[in-house]
């Protein structure tokens, strides 16, 4: 069997992951309404300015927490350089458990509902269907 480790996201320190993961469990537990940049602050204990250095605007924020929320998945890798069908067959049960797991998780069906919200506010303020 082979060891099996979630993606990193590199570019966030664990401090910033610590952050995304609140910021995760704001939106599943409030919706995007409990997801306001003094609340998140509150909540993981930093400042408005720390998440304005790391993330930029509300736009970069909900990136970073997809791209967080996506680096759950485990990317299994192989024992050799080509795995026969047997240790193939093995990775890709586990990435396809992680997927389904992340997929059907109530963290992405939230982003999920926030992903449309927005994509309805734009195309209403902008006067596109």
């Amino acid at each position: 069997m082979t060891a099996a480790l979630p993606v990193e996201t590199a570019a966030y320190s664990p401090r910033q992951r610590e952050v995304l993961d609140v910021a995760l469990r704001l939106l599943v537990e409030g919706g995007e309404r409990a997801l306001t940049t003094a609340g998140l602050a509150r909540a993981a204990n930093c400042s408005k300015e720390s998440l304005y250095k790391w993330f930029g605007d509300r736009d970069g924020l909900l990136a970073a927490m997809i791209t967080h929320q996506a680096a759950k998945v485990r990317t299994p890798a192989p024992a050799r350089a080509a795995p026969d069908a047997a240790e193939f067959r093995e990775l890709l049960a586990v990435f396809a458990e992680d997927l389904l797991t992340v997929l059907s998780g109530p963290t992405s069906l939230a982003l999920n509902r926030l992903a449309i919200g927005q994509a309805s506010g734009e195309g209403a303020s902008s006067g596109r269907c």
